[in-house]
């Protein structure tokens, strides 16, 4: 029993964690070539990991292979149109990628520990997968194992916090971000051979990788030449008001348009008329003339536009447990057609809608307004919201939300960096 009690406290805690200019205008003499390995600048010479040398800590790898990878799955989803048709929309993994991606999870672990061990669990693995999985559509994958700050600390400082909150693991959260560092320096001095990398996160992962960019690679051009691209929802990267750089980062911009290079994709999600807007527990800045930056992944240049989903049928077990149950549990309004789905991930293509607003008080959001409709045959509604839990909005889908615009926006990315080579 406290155990499931700590679950549950840690479940309803996770979501409290969490570019540059175009490059069109940046000197094609600054940036290395993808292929050329002796252009490449090493930022890290002879810099070996105690932890990271090797595959034993990674849970995508391009060295790893079968179900050791967790990249190397079925990421095949079911498009279910307005009209009740089904389409196949078959992944397939790029052959011979020019590129990396390199991806840290969101907080996943329910060890009972302030920071988690290196032995990942179904979470981990199964979060990895279903965030992370079609981005080999586009790169090789690289996804390692961190001491993360876990759901259990969380659970424990949220249940404490009108005493003012019992944190037992202070450090949880340099300890995480050491780990992460360590593999991000293994992976440039080892593996990646001056190739061009995306940065992929969620929550406590983008909030790790916002640090890793603001502290390593704006204060290195070798590694800056080199950032095609972060893709880092769930966490608030802030920027002067009205202004798409400064404040959390100083030389990467958010991305504008899907050309452009050395950006940042960065929002948090909340259902249209969510009435826990008025105190929102992502999207806000305390700092004074500032806000959080949201770009929308399918209308980088503001104003409405709809998303490509892509939901899994099956969340990691935990979540399952605690999502607010909405909707008839997949695409169809009639819970029986919902079996007919072959597929692992299903998406309702021109049913959700996004755009990025501002509110009165301030918090910036991704809006999302699911387009239902009398004569639609799918579902009026779908899980996002934890129960238990109050002004997350749908922070746990903000990946699923729009991740079919996220990985095209990836390789559209790719194509431009590679261009200017």
């Amino acid at each position: 029993m406290i155990h499931q009690l700590i679950l549950g406290l840690a479940a309803s805690a996770l979501l409290l964690t969490a570019c540059t200019e175009d490059s069109s205008t940046a000197s094609s003499n600054t940036r290395v070539t993808a292929n050329s390995a002796s252009n490449a600048v090493n930022p890290f010479p002879a810099y070996q990991s105690a932890l990271y040398t090797g595959t034993r800590n990674w849970l995508c790898h391009p060295d790893l292979f079968g179900s050791a990878n967790v990249c190397q799955g079925n990421f095949d989803s079911t498009a279910v149109a307005a009209d009740a048709s089904a389409t196949p929309l078959i992944y397939q993994a790029a052959t011979n990628p020019e590129v990396d991606c390199f991806y840290v999870y969101p907080t996943t672990s329910l060890d009972l520990t302030g920071n988690s061990d290196l032995l990942p669990g179904p979470q981990e693995k199964q979060t990895t997968a279903l965030q992370f999985g079609r981005y080999g559509e586009v790169c090789r994958q690289f996804a390692p194992v961190y001491r993360q700050r876990t759901l259990t600390a969380l659970g424990i400082t949220t249940f404490t916090g009108a005493l003012g909150g019992i944190d037992i693991a202070p450090n949880a959260s340099e300890v995480a971000y050491t780990d992460v560092l360590d593999a991000f320096k293994e992976y440039i001095a080892n593996q990646s051979k001056g190739r061009g990398f995306i940065l992929v996160g969620h929550s406590q992962g983008s909030g790790i990788i916002r640090r890793l960019i603001a502290e390593e690679i704006e204060t290195r051009p070798e590694l800056l030449n080199r950032l095609i691209a972060a893709h880092i929802p769930g966490t608030n990267v802030l920027v002067p008001n009205n202004a798409d750089v400064g404040a959390s980062f100083q030389k990467v911009s958010a991305c504008r348009n899907a050309n452009q290079t050395g950006c940042v994709v960065a929002y948090v999600t909340y259902r249209a008329g969510d009435p826990q807007l008025e105190n929102p527990r992502f999207g806000l800045s305390t700092e004074e003339g500032t806000q959080a930056l949201c770009t929308n992944p399918a209308a980088l240049a503001g104003g409405k536009s709809l998303l490509l989903p892509v939901i899994p049928r099956q969340q990691p077990p935990v979540f399952r447990l605690l999502l607010i149950p909405r909707g008839p549990g997949g695409p169809y309004a009639n819970p029986i057609s919902n079996l007919t789905i072959p597929t692992a991930y299903y998406s309702i293509p021109g049913q959700v809608q996004g755009e990025c607003k501002i509110g009165p008080n301030g918090v910036s959001y991704l809006e999302a307004t699911i387009l239902a409709k009398p004569d639609d045959p799918r579902a009026d509604d779908y899980p996002g919201e934890f129960i238990g839990g109050t002004n997350w909005g749908l922070h746990l889908i903000d990946v699923s939300i729009a991740q079919g615009d996220l990985v095209r926006l990836a390789g559209q990315q790719t194509r431009s960096w590679l261009g200017r080579q």
